[in-house]
């Protein structure tokens, strides 16, 4: 576990230490995508930009390795939304470091979807981030049945918190 009070060289170390493990371990890609995106958060806008293939690839190496994975489904479907969601200003100035990744609502859904059909209504943010991919493609009826179904769930943790509210906002200002 990566303390945030952690130095960017300690998170490196623990990143490090990770890519050493089993290759065919979903768990050592989930944690290795999970560590690399805090040291690179740490290391700069350049190195996080770079970063981006490189948590893609981890997450996708999960998903295969393990295709139960519901959380790195729902990391890799938040992945894609949170970039469709940057700005074209934003978009723009990761290109001047990189690449802008491949990404699309329909493929988050997908993600989405696989999830909630292994887990149905387990998660808190994959309920919210199916609804929100929903209603980005148009499909508001199923749009508003996974945002009432997030809307339903209980907050245990205070990040489950922080989703409800952002899934309340958006729930509130779309239907």
């Amino acid at each position: 576990v990566v303390s945030t009070q952690s130095t960017g060289e300690s998170k490196k170390a623990v990143v490090s230490t990770q890519s050493t493990g089993d290759e065919r371990c979903s768990a050592a890609h989930h944690w290795k995508a999970v560590l690399s995106n805090a040291c690179s958060g740490s290391a700069g806008l350049k190195n996080q930009f770079k970063n981006l293939e490189t948590m893609r690839y981890h997450l996708e190496q999960a998903i295969e390795l393990d295709p139960t994975d519901t959380d790195s489904m729902t990391l890799l479907g938040a992945w894609h939304m949170e970039l469709l969601e940057l700005s074209w200003v934003q978009r723009n100035f990761i290109s001047l470091f990189c690449t802008f990744p491949n990404c699309s609502y329909e493929q988050a859904l997908e993600l989405f979807l696989r999830a909630e059909q292994l887990a149905p209504a387990v998660s808190l943010s994959n309920s919210y981030l199916t609804g929100k991919a929903c209603f980005r493609l148009g499909r508001k009826t199923e749009a508003k049945r996974f945002l009432e179904q997030a809307l339903d769930c209980h907050a245990v943790t205070k990040e489950d918190q922080i989703v409800l509210e952002e899934a309340k906002r958006f729930y509130n200002s779309s239907f």
